[in-house]
């Protein structure tokens, strides 16, 4: 028993080590998806390390998908557009103070007047530096 107990822990440690020497795929924090979420026409994801927004179009729905932010000095909304179609990805790179946070929604937009279609804004989330 005791030996397939310390089997476990060295085989355990070994692939605890690797996690740490081999770098994954970026991971975002958090994420929304517009409404509905059924179709998560709009996703925007939170990236804390490095304060970076990613906004998808994922419907080819003639939208465009929007990132809105305030932050936590109370200011915003701020908005972050992707207006290139469905597949594609925007960055939205931020500056913050760690510890900081930041509240966002995703939502659809029309691009050409800069106006949010009713109805489609996720409930939102705050996520941190």
């Amino acid at each position: 028993m005791r030996r397939r107990l310390r089997n476990t822990v060295v085989v355990l440690g070994a692939v605890g080590a690797l996690a740490v020497l081999v770098p994954g795929e970026a991971v975002a924090d958090s994420s929304q998806c517009s409404v509905p979420s059924s179709t998560c026409a709009a996703r925007v994801t939170f990236q804390s390390y490095g304060e970076v927004f990613r906004v998808y179009d994922q419907v080819g729905d003639g939208h465009s998908a929007v990132l809105l932010y305030w932050l936590s000095d109370g200011s915003g909304p701020y908005y972050g557009w992707n207006p290139n179609g469905n597949g594609t990805q925007v960055t939205v790179d931020l500056d913050l103070a760690e510890g900081d946070w930041v509240f966002y929604r995703a939502c659809l937009g029309e691009y050409g007047d800069r106006s949010l279609v009713a109805g489609t804004c996720s409930a939102g989330v705050t996520d941190y530096a």
